[in-house]
This record gives structure tokens, C-alpha cells and sequence, in this order.
């Protein structure tokens, strides 16, 4: 268990790296301002949490960056006390596309995926439970990201973003039928970092998954593909936001 600084360190280490995909180094944190502290001090609580598996120490840097198990910490202990997405630039842009979508679940799910892809830079794929209708958005953005630049790692985000329509029924079993603990703390959001996914091509991102009512008694599906280094805070609010007001809909209708 780590200690309450150790695990503020972290956060601040987490959204640092989210912003620059660089290492993170104690010198950076210094100048920062956290806590007041020593560059040696924050050097000596960084080496706790790297022996503690939350951080990795590359070669060609004295930096540090997050491994899956700090973004777990992050997803489950800073993230869930951000509940409410605090966006109303966000909000208005959600809302206006449902409101335009109308009452048809198919034109929903376009522009949800359209929407969400275009606010998070991240992949969003949007399909309807009961029928093989999907909407997949934004792998184009993803490839501008630093982690894309891999042909391996691109190529078995394509074969997966391809091959989603055939893998749709295996996918749902894998990740809404896992045991309760392996699930995220998200409620109706299922959260998957790194090597948790049961998904063997996309085991080097982050998905986020979540259900939600359609008219005509219709189940929707979003599914949001990113970095692991993907900002958890924003996307989570993003998807909780999108869901309520589906589910709201849903019932006047």
C-alpha cells in the first residue's frame, strides 16, 4: 500500500505524462511545486514506487513513466472522485448530437461515435446489442499519437478495428462476463489498462466500455480504444455523461 504522498506524487507524475508522453523526472516535479519537496526527496519516493511496480525507469532517460498498475491506481483512486465531467463546451456538444440525432438508435450511435471521437482524439466504436450495426471512429487519430508510431503496435490496432464486426460477440462475453473483481470501480463503465484486456491485439491500450438504452427498447454499446496513457479523467466523464443522457432519453421516449 502506498502512502497518501506517494500516491499524490503518482497522480501528478500520471498527468504530467499524459500531457507530454515524455519521462517524467523528480527535477520536473521539483519545479513544479509539489509539496515543497526536494528534488531527492521526490528521487527517493519515485525509486519506492518503481520497486513497488507503479513506475518503469527507461535507458535512455532518468525519467519515469506510469506502468498499468499506477493507472489502475489513478483509474480507481483519483479519477473515481472526479465523477461529473465539468465541461460544459462537452456537455453542449453531447447533448446537440443526440437532440439532432433524433429518435432513431442507429443515427444515435453515429453521431455518438462521431462526437465522443472527435472530443477524446481516440478510437470509438458504437453498435447496437441485438443487431451487427457498428460505427467505428477516430483510428486515424490514434496513429498521430507517439505510441502509434510502432508498425507492430499499429498494425494489431488495425487487424482488431477490421476484424471488431466478426469479434463483436466474443469481445462482449470477455468483457462484461469477467469475475466482479476483475471489473474497474466505474459502476456501468467497464475500465480494461494494458494487459488486463482479455483482447489479445489491443493488450498495449486502454478500453473503456459501457451499455446504454436506445428507443425501441434497444441496447447500445460504445466502446472507447486509447493509450494507456489516454486522459482517463476527461474520457471517463466523456462516456458517463454520454450514457446518463442516453438512458434519460430513452425513457421519454
Amino acid at each position: 500500500m502506498i502512502s497518501q504522498r506517494q500516491g499524490a506524487l503518482l497522480a501528478s507524475l500520471i498527468e504530467e505524462f499524459i500531457k507530454t508522453a515524455e519521462p517524467v523526472s523528480s527535477k520536473l516535479l521539483e519545479k513544479s511545486g509539489f509539496f515543497d519537496l526536494s528534488s531527492a526527496t521526490i528521487r527517493a519516493e519515485m525509486n519506492e514506487l518503481e520497486g513497488c511496480g507503479y513506475l518503469a525507469h527507461l535507458f535512455t532517460s532518468s525519467g519515469r513513466i506510469p506502468t498499468d498498475r499506477a493507472y489502475r491506481y489513478y483509474v480507481d483512486n483519483v479519477v473515481s472522485e472526479k465523477r461529473k465531467l465539468k465541461n460544459e463546451k462537452y456537455e453542449w456538444a453531447i447533448r446537440d448530437a443526440i437532440m439532432e440525432a433524433g429518435e432513431n438508435p442507429r443515427e444515435i450511435n453515429k453521431a455518438i461515435a462521431q462526437t465522443l471521437s472527435a472530443l477524446s482524439d481516440n478510437l470509438v466504436i458504437t453498435g447496437i446489442t441485438e443487431e451487427d450495426d457498428f460505427f467505428k471512429v477516430g483510428l486515424s487519430s490514434l496513429f498521430e499519437m507517439p505510441e502509434f508510431r510502432e508498425f507492430d503496435r499499429a498494425f494489431r490496432l488495425t487487424s482488431f478495428f477490421d476484424e471488431f464486426e466478426v469479434l463483436f460477440n466474443q469481445i462482449e462475453k470477455d468483457f462484461f462476463d469477467l469475475p466482479a473483481e476483475a471489473l474497474a470501480k466505474e459502476g456501468d463503465i467497464k475500465v480494461f489498462i494494458g494487459r488486463e484486456n482479455p483482447v489479445r491485439n489491443i493488450r498495449d491500450e486502454t478500453v473503456i466500455l459501457a451499455k446504454y438504452n436506445l428507443p425501441n427498447d434497444l441496447t447500445g454499446s460504445l466502446t472507447l480504444i486509447g493509450p494507456t496513457r489516454m486522459d482517463y479523467a476527461k474520457n471517463i466523464g466523456l462516456i458517463k455523461y454520454t450514457t446518463r443522457e442516453l438512458n434519460r432519453l430513452s425513457k421519454e421516449v
